[in-house]
């Protein structure tokens, strides 16, 4: 297959081009300057994804592109619309004129389910984001609906849980460990009792591998996480002992605006297309932490 992943430079986009490019042909775009083989460089301030397919035809394209922070998409909704919204549109236009038969895969957000009353969260539940972030993700999978009963764009949307792992720089366990550093009593955000669905990279990657070999693509939302609930407290508390089993975690009790309470995932549709979670997370933040220490 000739794979093209947009935002290829980021966190799962990087990892994407690591894992397909054993076995296709793949092509990486972003903003970034860099000197590669199957690179293309777009523009910032006006990014034009008709070149690309104009030039080129792909079997799919992965966007992993985006502005991927819920306090970002509060101080400045419009950037964050543009970043997530408008290009996903240009994409699907770019497709829709020069390569309909490329299937689309749209990474959307568990943002889009906001506070579920109920758990776990299945992909029919009612959807009430918290944050111009989880609302633009919404207005994206909706986009990808658009153009699939329109236009007969093959597209679906993937509902990221709480993705971590090598490569990120940002979030939970990065800023946890960035506070490491600089003490070993640190203090966190929230009542530490809050729950996420961790799925770590590598095992986001084998469903991804599993969605474009049986995935519907007919516009269609599938949860993507472990379907597993974890504290925040028990988390963080794991993280910090492959640091330093001495270092002490404290919370504020101070929820920030835009964040969910409690988050399980219902992945009986992704284990319907052969997904099977590998990795525990014990073992995706030990080696989350060496890469850290490795890379600080």
């Amino acid at each position: 297959m000739k794979i093209l992943i947009i935002g290829a430079k980021g966190f799962i986009g990087s990892h994407l081009v690591k894992y397909f490019s054993i076995s296709h042909e793949v092509w990486g775009a972003d903003v970034y300057d860099k000197s590669e083989k199957n690179y293309i460089k777009l523009d910032m301030q006006n990014t034009n994804f008709e070149i690309i397919f104009e030039q080129m035809e792909f079997d799919v394209c992965i966007n992993a592109s985006g502005n991927g922070s819920v306090p970002i998409s509060l101080n400045k909704p419009v950037f964050d619309y543009e970043l997530n919204v408008t290009n996903t549109i240009k994409i699907l236009d770019a497709i829709r004129v020069h390569n309909p038969s490329c299937k689309f895969i749209n990474m959307s957000s568990a943002a889009v389910y906001g506070n579920p009353i109920t758990l776990p969260i299945v992909e029919t539940m009612e959807l009430k984001p918290l944050s111009p972030y989880g609302w633009h993700k919404l207005y994206a999978e909706q986009l990808c609906k658009e153009y699939y009963y329109l236009y007969n764009i093959k597209t679906i949307n993937l509902r990221l849980f709480s993705v971590y792992g090598e490569n990120l720089r940002k979030q939970l366990f990065w800023d946890t460990y960035q506070k490491t550093l600089r003490s070993q009593h640190i203090e966190l955000f929230g009542t530490g009792d809050e729950t996420r669905d961790f799925i770590y990279v590598k095992d986001l990657l084998d469903a991804i591998d599993c969605i474009i070999n049986r995935g519907l693509f007919n516009g269609e939302a599938v949860n993507i996480a472990s379907g597993e609930e974890t504290t925040i407290k028990d988390a963080t508390q794991k993280f910090c002992e492959f640091i330093d089993p001495a270092i002490k975690i404290s919370f504020n009790k101070i929820v920030k605006p835009g964040d969910p309470l409690n988050w399980l995932a219902d992945i009986n549709m992704l284990k319907s297309f052969g997904f099977q979670p590998r990795v525990k997370i014990e073992v995706g933040l030990e080696n989350t932490v060496e890469w850290l220490k490795e890379n600080k």
